[in-house]
């Protein structure tokens, strides 16, 4: 902006001034000029009457009339008072000024006082206007004698000159310093703006009442490519959408200006508006484009240029603060969140809870209504489902993907992430939709563990029909790096719990195992103990086992044994502890039970031994495989495991000595010799 456009006056500031007095009132003034040659031509950015808008008793007549006075008017250097199709008052006062370019100043908007208004109407309806419109426009006029116009036309021609000195500029120096110190004060208000809508709203306030623009809207980037067209002042709220690269291509390249669109193209770009051009304002920060201001008919001076410049500049850096830190809150929200979700994952009681707690986090993080998750199996070769949203989980479970083919299967053997608009016409994918997905947008996520793909998080179908965007597939990205985590604490633990459970447990029985039993015996003790309540051991022993395994072989020993051990844990009550003690002799721990109460549930089991069928067993001495029970008890036969499990040792030898098949009690005056007859008797055919 040059020097002399700023010390230049402006015919948007003559008329400023000239809108000042009283005798003008009435009327709507506005200038044409011509700065294209000798040959006038109007450009006049209103209407005759001075409406932006096109009234109802307005038509193209109207323009031909403005034209045909203003020529005269110029040519004559005398104000010209002329009707307009309507038969309304208007004048026409040329301008000539070393600092003016060749004018006219054009007063309007009155209706002849003398002239009923139903005469005028019946004029004007010729060119198919509404008539009642019509009338009621016309009612609403200001009304004047034409006397009256043609002397207030004169006396404009005579002011004129007298603004047009150095009081005018003082004026207007003036006005500049005041719409400074307005714009500098309300610069701190945008400043301290806590959103973007609040910034506007100050911005189209501003330029609303100081520089008096009439209609005021931005233009806003959103998804899907496109501008949404927002009133800020004077216009509704919602005034469409606009392609994003019509929205761009407003400004030509590397220009940070301002740009006015001429009619065609305002009428173009914004259809919804009704206006004949439009100035357009970027509002950005570096290379990134916040938003567009647009002004609507809109006529500026380039003093006002200068602080518009200056104030959009300070509304742009503030929308950049304002965007960056809600960019900030919202991850700091999200990492938050994620927190959360994390924490939530670590209280899953096994593998298949927490395969659903992450499917089901993930498809709230993105809003997805469907989704699976999919693992690969110990070769590398498949992927499954092992929990699913949106679907019958007997039908996902059997659904079975090569690794490598289909979508999941190529995600599982790429390692890379998959985030799908339209299925149908991504070329990565390019097949025709699915049935049962309501959208064609789809999200993939390989799930890691350390070096190793494990699986794939699959989500579709948003709730709102919505596409899956980059910042889903960052957050979910984000989400399944930290889930497998989860993932593989959840392996370690069951890998963990599983050697455990080999270190306690027998392998040919599945019971535990004497290592087992000593810890459970002491915990169990200690309780006893603790709360004064009886605990009783039992050791049951095959009978004649040796013999029937020489007879059968030591598969069906192992069969028999197996049989023995279903048999135990069948007779016993889910608090009873059930272990394999060592060959064909087993031990039952039973928490809170006192020896009289034993002797039943000792003799259930020595029944039910007795009438199971064990191959070949008619071939034992007693015709039948049979069991011998000794049985000790808390507090009457000692107080720890070592002298309990001795008690029950030497009950089993004494039922084996009776002739087996028989259940014994310890007795607390019965004390072991150590005489090894457990063995004989056990062994003895």
């Amino acid at each position: 902006m040059s020097n002399a456009e700023l010390t230049t006056i402006q015919p948007v500031e003559l008329l400023e001034n000239l809108k000042g007095y009283p005798f003008l009132a009435p009327y709507h003034l506005s200038f044409c000029c011509d700065q294209e040659g000798v040959i006038p031509r109007v450009k006049s950015p209103v209407t005759i009457c001075g409406a932006t808008e096109k009234p109802p008793h307005c038509c193209r007549l109207c323009q031909n009339t403005l034209e045909d006075a203003v020529q005269r008017a110029i040519g004559s250097h005398q104000p010209v008072v002329f009707r307009c199709h309507a038969g309304l008052l208007s004048f026409a006062v040329p301008v000539r000024s070393g600092d003016l370019p060749f004018s006219c100043i054009i007063g309007g908007g009155v209706r002849d006082r003398e002239i009923d208004p139903t005469q005028m109407e019946s004029v004007a309806q010729g060119d198919d206007a509404d008539a009642l419109a019509l009338l009621e426009e016309l009612k609403r006029l200001p009304t004047v004698t034409e006397q009256e116009v043609t002397e207030t036309a004169q006396r404009v021609q005579e002011l004129v000159p007298s603004l047009l000195t150095r009081n005018l500029h003082s004026l207007v120096f003036e006005k500049t310093m005041q719409r400074l110190a307005a714009v500098t004060g309300v610069s701190a208000g945008i400043d301290n703006a806590p959103t973007a809508g609040d910034v506007m709203a100050l911005v189209s306030e501003t330029l609303g009442i100081l520089f008096d623009i009439a209609r005021i809207a931005l233009l806003v980037p959103q998804g899907g490519g496109s501008f949404a067209l927002k009133g800020l002042w004077g216009l509704d709220d919602d005034l469409g959408s606009v392609p994003a690269a019509k929205a761009q291509g407003i400004f030509p390249r590397n220009h940070s200006g301002k740009t006015i669109t001429s009619e065609d193209d305002c009428r173009a770009l914004f259809p919804n508006v009704e206006a004949d051009r439009a100035t357009c304002i970027r509002l950005a920060t570096g290379d990134e484009l916040l938003g567009i201001l647009v002004l609507f008919d809109a006529t500026l001076p380039p003093r006002d240029e200068m602080l518009l410049k200056l104030f959009t500049g300070r509304a742009a850096s503030r929308l950049h603060q304002v965007k960056s830190d809600e960019r900030h809150s919202a991850e700091s929200a999200q990492a938050a969140k994620l927190l959360t979700l994390f924490s939530t994952l670590s209280h899953a009681e096994n593998r298949e809870e927490l395969h659903q707690r992450i499917l089901g986090m993930a498809a709230d993080l993105v809003d997805a209504s469907s989704g699976s998750i999919m693992f690969v199996d110990d070769n590398g070769e498949t992927l499954k489902i092992e929990s699913a949203l949106g679907m019958n989980m007997q039908l996902a479970q059997s659904m079975v993907v090569q690794v490598g083919t289909g979508i999941a299967g190529k995600v599982a053997a790429s390692g890379h992430p998959l985030l799908v608009n339209d299925i149908e016409k991504d070329k990565r994918i390019g097949t025709p939709n699915r049935p049962r997905f309501k959208t064609k947008s789809f999200v993939s996520i390989p799930i890691r563990l350390r070096d190793d793909i494990i699986g794939v998080l699959n989500l579709s179908d948003k709730k709102n029909q919505g596409i899956f965007t980059e910042a889903d597939l960052k957050l979910l990205i984000t989400f399944a790096d930290h889930a497998s985590i989860m993932i593989e604490r959840a392996i370690s633990i069951e890998r963990a719990d599983f050697l455990e459970q080999l270190s306690i447990t027998d392998h040919l029985t599945g019971l535990y195992n004497r290592r087992f039993l000593k810890r459970r015996m002491e915990e169990e003790l200690s309780r006893s103990i603790r709360q004064n309540v009886g605990l009783t051991v039992m050791l049951v022993d095959l009978d004649h086992f040796k013999i029937y395994n020489d007879l059968c072989g030591h598969l069906a020993g192992d069969r028999a044994l197996k049989r023995l051990a279903r048999i135990l844990s069948d007779s016993a009550r889910q608090m009873d502890i059930v272990t394999r003690y060592g060959g064909e002799e087993f031990c039952i721990i039973l928490p809170g039970t006192s020896k009289k109460e034993s002797i039943f549930v000792a003799e259930r089991i020595r029944r039910a031994i007795e009438s199971e069928e064990f191959p070949h067993e008619e071939n034992l001495p007693q015709g039948r495989l049979t069991a011998s029970i000794g049985v000790s008890s808390y507090p009457e036969d000692g107080s720890t495991d070592v002298v309990l499990l001795k008690a029950a040792d030497v009950a089993l030898y004494r039922a084996k000595a009776e002739g087996r098949n028989r259940v014994a009690i310890a007795s607390g005056s019965e004390e072991d010799d150590g005489t090894p007859l457990r063995k004989v008797a056990r062994n003895q055919p």
